[in-house]
């Protein structure tokens, strides 16, 4: 989070000290954003410096306005072994959403603010073989997020762009234990930042 701040920082004082380049007044893109997930969840498999990559559209509509929906998908496989017994976790996340930014054209850069709203669906797997006998248990979480969202972009040409953006981040959702009539909610909110490149046609 701290470096993602310091990237953003960066990108904000270039807005200030570049010369004019070109960038799209209209158009559409397609860039990439990198967000450590773990916050999202605790689950072994996707404890460490686990990143979902998201894919994100722009589409510049005016010099003022833009909307940008994203897609983002994230699945990761942790297996324990000794002698004959074996644990294997999978996580898999997947989340459709849309960006609705107002925006503001600095020389060089763009900066914009506004929401990311969303679905995001977790599913997380644990199968456990022990003395030739194997157990699975399974939940899948789902459910709404809302993100305020500010975030700047420089650009190098009118086709390439490099952004961060900050983002005070709220899910809440609804826990589905399979075999188990426990219900669980779960509320989630905290602070994420992004590093964005991106490309427009």
């Amino acid at each position: 989070m701290f470096r993602n701040s310091v990237i953003l920082g960066i990108i904000l004082i270039m807005c200030f000290f570049t010369l004019t380049q070109a960038q799209p007044e209209k158009g559409w893109g397609i860039g990439v954003a990198v967000v450590d997930i773990q916050q999202l969840f605790e689950f072994s498999a996707s404890e460490g410096m686990a990143f979902n990559s998201s894919i994100h559209f722009p589409f510049v509509l005016s010099p003022t306005f833009r909307l940008e929906p994203e897609i983002g998908y994230f699945r990761a496989k942790d297996v324990q072994e000794l002698n004959n017994d074996k644990i294997e976790d999978t996580a898999t996340q997947w989340r459709v959403g849309i960006g609705i930014f107002p925006q503001s054209v600095l020389k060089s850069s763009t900066l914009y603010y506004g929401a990311r709203v969303g679905y995001v669906n977790l599913n997380l797997k644990e199968e456990e073989t022990f003395q030739g006998i194997t157990s699975i248990d399974e939940a899948t979480a789902s459910g709404f997020f809302v993100a305020p969202a500010m975030g700047g972009e420089y650009y190098f040409s009118n086709s390439f762009s490099l952004g961060a953006e900050v983002q005070l981040f709220y899910a809440k959702l609804s826990t589905d234990v399979k075999n188990s009539q426990v219900d669980i909610t779960t509320n989630l909110i905290n602070t994420r930042g992004l590093v964005f490149v991106r490309f427009y046609f």
